[in-house]
């Protein structure tokens, strides 16, 4: 029996892959980056990378909603 944390699970209370745990760890440092900076051009380029890697987890899952 495999036993995750509660960082691995999504919010319907399923478990998340490999993959998508490492897409929203990603994301997060996006986040992070993007709220110290003042350049409008970087941010905005920064919240099209992270829209791309939640693509990527809609990708991976089709049949689950994506937490936004």
């Amino acid at each position: 029996m495999k036993v995750y944390s509660v960082s691995r699970f999504e919010r319907s209370g399923g478990p998340l892959c490999d993959k998508c745990v490492e897409l929203d760890k990603k994301i997060e440092r996006y986040r992070e980056v993007s709220s110290s900076l003042a350049d409008q051009i970087t941010i905005d380029r920064i919240k099209t990378l992270i829209d791309e890697l939640q693509t990527q987890k809609v990708e991976l899952h089709p049949e689950q909603k994506p937490s936004l």
